[in-house]
């Protein structure tokens, strides 16, 4: 593990505003306090200030996921 406390990003990848963000699906939120967090958003909370949309998981990926912690209807 680093000790630096980097982090990477991309930067054509950017928050978008709260006022964009669609209430009932989980989406990526950031709060006040600066950290990101997996939720859904219920159109009212104002401890988070942007989103982003998850990244899709696609299935060479999705299949190396435990048996066990796949939905339901995955499995």
């Amino acid at each position: 593990m680093r000790s630096n406390k980097e982090a990477i990003t991309d930067p054509a990848l950017i928050w978008m505003p709260m006022e964009t963000c669609p209430t009932g699906p989980k989406v990526l939120l950031l709060n006040r306090a600066g950290i990101a967090q997996t939720w859904w958003w219920d159109g009212k909370d104002d401890w988070y200030i942007a989103w982003y949309p998850l990244p899709k998981i696609p299935p060479e990926i999705k299949a190396l996921v435990e048996p066990s912690y796949k939905p339901k209807e995955e499995k």
